[in-house]
């Protein structure tokens, strides 16, 4: 009788253990580095993954008014920060002034991350952006770049800042 018992409790035991849990991401994008090429001086081409808990992930066409007016912060919700690798090692902003358009660039890459449908009934989700960078430095003495990106979401949660590896470019 005992044996018959310890056989039913470690079955149940190993039954619920072998239940697939139900995923959990937090509500706030988690950007994750997956790939980047450079085709050439001008051209690059990056991979990120995400999650996104509540499953809100990009923007529509349509979203240019309200708080994704043109002169909000959320117009863009990709933004990727260039910085390169200076002579004594360490990585510095690249903000160049143009005298010829009295401008500052500063290095700042901004993008519209369309909208994702989701594809699964779970609240969460998660996929790859694949991002086309023309102009991915400033100048091409730049060799070694690396990149600080963040994201909104559509309610506005902005990812944690992600810090690529070191990229040594053509």
């Amino acid at each position: 009788m005992t044996v018959r018992i310890v056989t039913v409790i470690t079955l149940i035991v190993f039954l619920v253990s072998c239940k697939k849990s139900k995923e959990e991401y937090p509500i706030e994008p988690v950007l994750e580095y997956k790939s980047f090429v450079a085709y050439n001086k001008y051209e690059a081409f990056m991979v990120l993954k995400f999650t996104d808990g509540d499953g809100d992930i990009g923007l529509k066409s349509s979203d240019t008014t309200g708080i994704y007016d043109k002169s909000t912060p959320y117009y863009y919700n990709l933004y990727i920060k260039t910085f390169y690798k200076a002579t004594d090692g360490s990585f510095k902003d690249t903000a160049i002034y143009d005298l010829q358009t009295n401008t500052i660039d500063t290095g700042l890459i901004k993008q519209r991350v369309q909208f994702v449908e989701k594809t699964n009934k779970e609240d969460y989700l998660k996929g790859e952006f694949e991002i086309s960078l023309n102009g991915y430095r400033q100048l091409t003495s730049h060799k070694v770049i690396k990149y600080k990106i963040y994201f909104y979401d559509r309610a506005l949660h902005q990812s944690k800042v992600l810090e690529t590896p070191e990229l040594v470019v053509p």
